[in-house]
């Protein structure tokens, strides 16, 4: 009859052989894999000592594996432990007198176990049977052995029943997988120790418990190699957001929040007060309101303002697992506020030197003492104004106007006077200007006039309007008064103080008659200029006449 035990034992080893071998695989991802690993190694030998119990060959061959399990059991307690620990707390390293202490105990049990002084370990153990087997019944260390290795699982397992309740959604069903998974051993254990055969030393005591480590382990396997322990979730969740500036909010398929990270409470709690300290279950919509919400069903990356003055950078990346089935959202929030508003001083900045830079370029296309625009702006007003007359067949007129008799007013009345008078001719001119035209000073007492628009006859009748309200107007005279002090009020007798006008002529030509261009059209004006002054002076004339 075949040894179905045996077969069974001999597929516990192979598959656990299997497993460690995959998770030593992963060993790089955390400490989980390790110690999967040394869990996983420690049933195999558990598997194969029994086994070899039931092989039937020496019987000190059957002490010695006899001790080998229990060497086994060890190592499958010590791996269970940190693999519960390392799920708990990916960042978990056991700390170096622990292990010590561990060692030391195990060594120191598994010392009486070989040397079973009074019988303190086994009693009674004897060999019976045909092939010979070694049996015997469990002493006191037998069970502080066994206690010793319950406490050190159940050590593993306190951080993880802490961990469960406030783990991610996909976190908590692998962490119950785990727990699960811890029962069953537990269960077999129970079983075979509590049996007639080992409580009472009788014949072919058979332990079954490394079976039931096999269906744990693969368990533990399944949870952590597919399930995505090793993976980003819990190295992200321990060693990265928790550390994170940004809020980092995790939301379901479902659209609840099922993780948020400390900066993302603090900022839950500035703009939602209201809401509780734990968000976890809520809906999206209730904590990120309608702007985050939003980002998530729609933009992957926009600029919120959530409160006066807070402005996050809200990012949005999908989450799915390793088929690429999505799993929900993760919204990462980052504080820009002082950003928003280095840009804001920015660009106030720049819009203060655009506009110091128009008021800079204006200055310097006016003349400083009348306020009027000089001839580098009449450069490019003119060329601009003959461009549009020419495509439009428009006229262009140009009046080019002189004061006369001026150099007399510097000579006999200082050039304060001459100053004066050109700003106040200046002012007659830019009044008696439209919509469209532009005054000039040319240079000196010299003023041009540019009337877009405006053909020969019409720019003569405007320049004669402008002549004539040059000639009304006049500027006081300084005079003399008390002791010599200049004045310009009176002459201190109640006399008005003498008044002083200039008349003007003026040079009159149009596009297309008298230029073709610029420099001939101003010229042409030029010469209509001279011919004022010959004639007389405060007079219009015309190119051409």
């Amino acid at each position: 009859m075949p040894d179905v035990l045996g077969t069974l034992f001999a597929l516990s080893a192979l598959t656990c052989a299997v497993t460690a071998l995959l998770a030593l695989h992963h060993r790089r991802a955390t400490s989980a894999a390790p110690a999967l690993a040394a869990t996983m190694a420690g049933t195999t030998v558990w598997s194969l000592a029994a086994l070899t119990a039931r092989s039937g060959i020496g019987t000190d061959v059957q002490a010695l594996a006899t001790v080998v399990s229990l060497a086994a059991v060890h190592a499958v307690s010590g791996g269970t432990h940190v693999l519960y620990r390392a799920v708990a707390d990916p960042s978990y390293r056991v700390p170096r007198p622990h292990a010590a202490v561990f060692l030391v105990v195990c060594g120191a049990l598994l010392l009486t176990a070989t040397l079973n002084p009074h019988d303190l370990f086994f009693t009674g153990v004897h060999v019976e049977g045909d092939p010979p087997r070694v049996v015997g019944g469990l002493g006191p260390l037998f069970w502080v052995h066994t206690a010793w290795s319950y406490a050190v699982c159940g050590a593993g397992l306190v951080p993880l029943l802490r961990t469960w309740p406030r783990a991610p959604r996909v976190l908590r069903t692998q962490i119950a997988c785990l727990l699960v998974g811890a029962c069953v051993p537990t269960a077999g254990n129970v079983l075979t120790l509590t049996s007639p055969q080992w409580l009472g030393g009788g014949s072919a005591p058979v332990d079954l418990t490394p079976l039931f480590f096999v269906v744990a382990g693969l368990v533990d396997a399944a949870a952590i190699l597919r399930g995505g322990l090793l993976q980003v979730v819990p190295v992200a969740r321990a060693q990265v957001l928790e550390m994170l500036a940004d809020a980092v909010v995790v939301v379901d398929g479902g659209g609840r929040v099922v993780d948020v990270n400390p900066a993302g409470r603090d900022l839950v709690r500035r703009v939602r007060p209201h809401l509780p300290a734990d968000v976890a279950g809520l809906r999206a919509q209730d904590v990120l309101g309608h702007d985050l919400q939003g980002a998530v069903t729609g933009d992957l990356r926009r600029t919120v303002e959530l409160l006066p003055g807070l402005h996050v950078d809200v990012r949005v990346s999908a989450l799915t697992d390793g088929r690429g089935r999505p799993l929900g959202h993760v919204v990462a929030a980052r504080d820009v506020s002082d950003a928003v508003r280095s840009a804001q001083r920015l660009r106030e900045q720049l819009d203060v030197i655009e506009r110091l830079r128009a008021e800079l370029q204006e200055e310097s296309l006016r003349d400083p003492l009348t306020g009027l625009h000089n001839r580098r702006h009449l450069d490019t007003a003119l060329v601009t104004a003959l461009a549009h007359a020419d495509h439009h067949g428009l006229p262009v007129g140009v009046l080019l106007l002189d004061v006369d008799r001026f150099k007399s007013v510097n000579d006999e009345h200082g050039h304060g006077t001459g100053d004066e008078l050109l700003r106040t001719l200046a002012g007659v001119l830019d009044r008696g200007t439209r919509a469209g035209d532009t005054v000039v000073r040319y240079g000196g007492e010299e003023f041009v006039v540019l009337l877009p628009g405006a053909d020969g006859a019409g720019a003569v009748e405007r320049a004669g309007q402008l002549r004539a309200a040059c000639a009304r107007a006049n500027v006081a005279l300084p005079v003399l008064t008390g002791a010599g002090g200049n004045g310009a009020a009176g002459d201190g007798q109640g006399r008005a103080a003498p008044r002083l006008h200039r008349t003007v002529s003026v040079g009159v030509a149009a596009y297309p008659a008298d230029g073709a261009d610029a420099a001939s059209l101003l010229a042409a004006a030029d010469r209509a200029l001279y011919a004022a002054k010959a004639a007389g002076r405060d007079r219009v004339v015309a190119a051409g006449t």
